[in-house]
């Protein structure tokens, strides 16, 4: 997933008109949401600071020459901070130290925070539906409202909200074309009545 390619306008513009095809056959109201990361994870930052830390601590008491003490306390204090840093900087590293777990759910959370923020569920049927991009974690989740019996559509629609997840790691030409994937159940799920109005906006958000 090219977190850059997520955040260009033709991305944007792309988004946009993929939302205006889906939303002239069905009467959900659908959002996209793109997060540059969903969670702080700042124990994976402790980590590599803690583990740099040590580093130097053992470099200090093995090191057969002599070192002085004082600047010995000072870079092993040090230390630690540039391997957070580190860590904070270099997303790879990052993923890396953080369980697969911790990652659903910290985009699990996210999503369902930007549903009520963003005001998806105040359309008059709750026809609503955000599909939430997060970059970090390389995942995406698909919030239905109320509206959206999918229920009904029972195993075609976890199919294909996990092939809409697997597409966005390959980019964002296989994300949108595995999100039209979704037009036609959305348009069996909450069919486009005549007095269909446009209630939410159809560019993409950046969280």
């Amino acid at each position: 997933m090219g977190d850059a390619a997520w955040l260009k306008d033709e991305t944007r513009k792309r988004v946009r008109d993929c939302i205006v095809e889906l939303e002239s056959n069905t009467g959900a109201e659908i959002v996209t949401t793109v997060s540059v990361c969903s969670g702080h994870y700042r124990h994976a930052d402790y980590l590599v600071g803690a583990l740099l830390s040590l580093a130097a601590l053992l470099f200090y008491l093995f090191y057969p020459a002599p070192l002085f003490d004082d600047v010995a306390v000072l870079v092993i204090i040090a230390s630690f901070g540039v391997g957070a840093l580190l860590s904070a900087a270099a997303t790879g590293l990052r993923r890396l130290l953080v369980s697969r777990k911790v990652m659903d759910e910290s985009v699990r959370n996210a999503a369902r925070a930007r549903f009520v923020d963003q005001g998806i569920s105040v359309t008059r049927a709750r026809t609503g539906v955000l599909v939430y991009v997060s970059l970090f974690e390389r995942r995406v989740e698909v919030v239905p409202d109320i509206g959206i019996p999918v229920e009904r559509l029972g195993e075609r629609w976890s199919q294909a909200v996990r092939a809409i997840d697997h597409a966005a790691l390959k980019g964002v030409e296989p994300f949108l074309q595995a999100l039209m994937a979704l037009g036609p159940l959305l348009a069996e799920a909450a069919p486009r009545s005549d007095d269909d109005v446009n209630e939410l906006p159809d560019d993409m958000v950046q969280a």
